[in-house]
């Protein structure tokens, strides 16, 4: 029995050591100490709860762990939570609700790695009078942070609307300090010969809601549809703000850009000719966003608004253009049943020619400020640029245009409803007019155009396509292979001014489609 009961003792201190025994302890330790962890959890969620109306107020907000930001800029961003707990009827609740809105800001600012933790305590020097046990405590804040390296280098490719471009970036994060970027890119694409840009953005009074950007830029752009490449070199100033949930953003921005039409295609019909060399557009522009949709990519619910208005060359803009521009954009997502949505969208616009300081009239507008309306990305069943008015091969663009489309989403064959993989029908049209003077009119002032214009817009029948595809749905892109029937198309190809429909298969990659 003696013997047994040694070897017995031998074997487990042997067996000890060994690799399945060791694997054995350490998951025994872990699951013992994530029991701990929960349980701590849970405690310190009862406590808050059970003292979650007690009065408090901060006594200080300290940030650690960021060596590389100035300091009255972190002070800026935990003011707030200072100033309210200093109004009086400020709780536990409301010390941590607003603790969450100073983390949520420094993670915005993508100056620090995402996981920032906290801890709250009473200052050293407080002692609790339990004569009055309702007066507020101090609280002591620590909020610990981690500084993303400074300098990224990347390259990649980028996939936008009716384009897709490779790209090398070099990025400073934080370059004085008060969460600064400075973003240096080069690119070549399907559409872009080459691009070059250099921007910069800078937060407004330490604010994750407004910020400040400034762009120079250089691109070569080939435009086949209209046979010529366009050159842009110039600069834009942009003012962005939001409320805080980002559900509606806005911008107010200067663009100053010298554009030049060239390499014209030997075919280039005479109106794209009378509209090649260059012009200076020195513009201001609007835009309000109001987005709720649950993925801006693939949207099954939701709602989206965009205004964007801009004038230029008009009174100290100056430049060789002149126009108000504006367009309107809305779109619904809503579920019908378990991976079944329906989806509506519908655009319009209108471009108003201004005339420049010191002329007696507008200048009719150019190639290059009209809207031109279809593709791949935008009305499908045709090619891009391929409605309203043309001379030969070329699309010339519109001065008012509106395009719309409803459609259904359904569930791919076994894959599930949740895949971003999914079938789609739809149907889409869109119209678009130049301006033109009324009938019989010996002349006519640019109101009286365009009141014609829009007119007829409203009232003539769109040109109209229906089709079925495939759409997956991608976090970065959207990609679309629809077979494509045109139903109603103005003119018959070949024919001056026919517009250019597409019948068959079509792809389309992108962000935004219609």
């Amino acid at each position: 029995m003696a013997a047994g009961g040694s070897d017995d003792v031998f074997d487990i201190l042997k067996n000890a050591g060994s690799p399945n025994a060791i694997a054995a302890h350490q998951a025994s330790q872990k699951a013992h100490e994530e029991e701990m962890a929960l349980k701590a959890q849970r405690r310190a969620a009862e406590t808050i709860q059970e003292h979650s109306s007690q009065p408090v107020f901060f006594d200080s907000i300290t940030i650690l762990g960021a060596p590389q930001t100035r300091r009255p800029f972190l002070e800026k961003l935990v003011k707030p939570s200072l100033d309210r707990s200093d109004e009086g009827d400020f709780t536990l609740r409301d010390a941590l609700r607003e603790l969450n809105k100073t983390i949520g800001g420094l993670q915005s600012f993508d100056i620090f790695h995402p996981n920032i933790s906290f801890h709250l305590d009473t200052p050293s020097t407080y002692t609790f009078d339990p004569t009055n046990p309702d007066s507020p405590v101090p609280l002591s804040a620590v909020i610990n942070v981690k500084e993303r390296s400074r300098l990224l280098l990347k390259s990649g490719t980028d996939l936008g609307n009716t384009e897709g471009s490779a790209y090398a970036q070099s990025t400073i994060r934080n370059v004085f300090g008060g969460a600064e970027f400075l973003n240096v890119t080069y690119s070549r694409g399907t559409r872009t010969r080459s691009a070059y840009d250099a921007t910069f953005t800078t937060p407004i009074n330490s604010s994750p809601f407004a910020s400040f950007e400034l762009k120079a830029l250089s691109a070569s752009r080939d435009n086949p549809h209209s046979s010529h490449t366009e050159l842009s070199k110039g600069f834009l100033g942009t003012v962005r703000w939001a409320t805080p949930s980002h559900f509606l953003k806005q911008s107010i921005s200067y663009e100053g850009i010298w554009r030049t039409l060239t390499s014209l295609h030997d075919d280039a019909s005479t109106s794209i000719r009378q509209d090649a060399g260059d012009s200076i557009k020195s513009s201001v522009t609007h835009i309000a966003t109001r987005d709720t949709r649950d993925n801006p990519i693939l949207p099954t619910s939701g709602t989206l608004l965009r205004l964007r208005n801009s004038i230029a060359g008009f009174g100290p803009l100056k430049g060789t253009v002149g126009h108000w521009r504006s367009e309107v954009e809305s779109a619904l997502a809503f579920p019908l049943f378990k991976g079944v949505s329906a989806s509506s969208s519908l655009r319009g616009g209108i471009l108003y020619p201004l005339a420049l300081s010191g002329a007696a009239e507008a200048r009719p507008s150019t190639v290059a400020d009209r809207f031109h309306i279809g593709g791949a990305n935008d009305v499908r069943g045709f090619q891009t640029g391929g409605l309203g008015p043309h001379s030969g091969k070329d699309s010339l663009g519109g001065d008012a245009y509106v395009a719309g489309s409803i459609g259904m989403l359904l569930p791919f064959p076994r894959v599930g409803a949740d895949s971003g993989l999914r079938l789609q029908a739809f149907v889409n049209g869109g119209r678009v007019l130049a301006l033109e003077k009324p009938p019989g009119a010996a002349s006519s002032s640019a109101g009286d155009k365009m009141k014609y214009t829009v007119g007829r817009l409203l009232s003539e029948a769109p040109s109209l396509a229906a089709g079925v595809g495939i759409v997956y749905g991608h976090p970065v892109a959207r990609f679309e292979l629809n077979f494509c029937l045109p139903l109603g198309v103005r003119g018959t190809y070949g024919e001056e001014g026919a517009e250019r429909a597409r019948k068959g298969l079509q792809f389309g990659v992108g962000i935004e489609f219609l």
